[in-house]
């Protein structure tokens, strides 16, 4: 009877041991896989108070964004911005257009720009065509001189006002198209 007692308790104990090894590496994984999505997330390096520039293949200033802060994260290719202000020139034209908002995204290497949070785009000193844009959300392609809004939207000209929801807009040949809800309204100067 004792020996049979003491087959039980070996197996018992090898039972337990067994799971007690099994629960630690369950353990071990979860830790581990919690600190390595963890660490996805850390910027590869940030700037701060800082402006970066593009230039075409021919040379000539592109366009420069400043920002109080710039947070570069490698695995996901994106720079994410704190008050961006930003300058795009066009080739072949003397309209340059002028833009800030209080959060930004790089995507692609700059081939996307997202901006967030009190978006303001103009197109700066055009005396024949001044634009203002406001909106809460604004997705910028400068390579394709183009800009794209899903949000409400403010235009304010040199005699005019419209607000409408969703925007595309041609930057070089200042081609405004409203979406939907589009309401306006326009005055002359008295002389």
């Amino acid at each position: 009877m004792g020996a049979l007692l003491k087959g039980r308790w070996l197996y018992i104990n090898l039972a337990t041991f067994g799971l007690s090894v099994l629960l630690f590496w369950w353990w071990q994984q979860t830790t581990q896989q919690t600190i390595e999505s963890e660490a996805k997330w850390i910027p590869d390096y940030y700037l701060t108070n800082a402006t970066i520039s593009q230039y075409n293949n021919d040379g000539e200033l592109f366009s420069n964004i400043s920002a109080l802060k710039f947070t570069h994260i490698r695995e996901f290719d994106s720079t994410d911005m704190l008050q961006p202000r930003f300058n795009i020139y066009l080739k072949n034209s003397d309209v340059a257009w002028f833009g800030k908002a209080d959060e930004g995204l790089i995507l692609d290497s700059g081939a996307q720009i997202n901006l967030s949070d009190k978006v303001l785009i103009t197109n700066g000193p055009d005396l024949n065509k001044p634009l203002s844009l406001t909106t809460q959300s604004l997705r910028l392609f400068p390579n394709q001189s183009y800009a794209v809004s899903d949000e409400i939207v403010t235009l304010t000209g040199k005699y005019s006002h419209l607000t409408g929801t969703g925007m595309q807009l041609t930057l070089d040949t200042q081609r405004l198209l409203f979406l939907h809800q589009v309401k306006g309204s326009q005055y002359v100067p008295r002389n």
